[in-house]
């Protein structure tokens, strides 16, 4: 059991440096989904539902991406004026420093690349059925940012738990006395 434990934390921090992985994961659920699809002839999440309700998950799909975004600059603003010596660490490790900034652009990028094709998406799928299979780019992009969004929780966790941290060895005033 404890082989399995650190494999798992093996993997955890391999992904946690390696932002491209969201990407084969989004690829794998999608892809893995498509043959699903493919073999049952069920299953297909966004093309069952009719034109309008696909356009209704695709502008709900936008709208829930760009609000993730502004809580995205948000936890960068938190990082970027954090103060202590952990967070002095975090900014300023060559490796910890690279690892949060590739982190912090992969999210705020996928929330740009998510956003975008939610809106291509309500252009491009014209018919009941989309044959084109706009539906399956969308599908794409929301994995995607829900892998993101699971990073943004990490980091914003790691951020607020150096922060604590910090503060709570910092000095503490003196009550006044009587």
């Amino acid at each position: 059991m404890p082989g399995l434990v650190e494999t798992a934390l093996g993997l955890l921090r391999g992904w946690r440096s390696r932002p491209v992985t969201d990407w084969l994961v989004a690829a794998a659920v999608v892809g893995g989904h498509g043959v699903l699809v493919a073999l049952t002839g069920r299953g297909d999440i966004l093309g069952a539902p009719d034109r309008q309700q696909r356009l209704a998950v695709y502008s709900t799909g936008a709208t829930v991406v760009a609000l993730i975004g502004s809580f995205v600059t948000a936890a960068i603003a938190q990082y970027a004026s954090a103060t202590g010596r952990r967070m002095r660490v975090l900014r300023t490790a060559p490796h910890l420093a690279s690892q949060f900034r590739r982190n912090w652009v992969s999210i705020l990028s996928a929330t740009l690349l998510v956003s975008a094709v939610c809106l291509l998406a309500i252009v491009m799928d014209t018919t009941e059925t989309d044959p084109g299979g706009v539906h399956w780019a969308v599908e794409g992009a929301l994995v995607l940012g829900a892998a993101r969004a699971y990073r943004l929780l990490w980091l914003f966790n790691a951020v607020i738990q150096a922060s604590d941290r910090d503060l709570a060895d910092a000095p503490r005033p003196l009550p006044p006395s009587v």
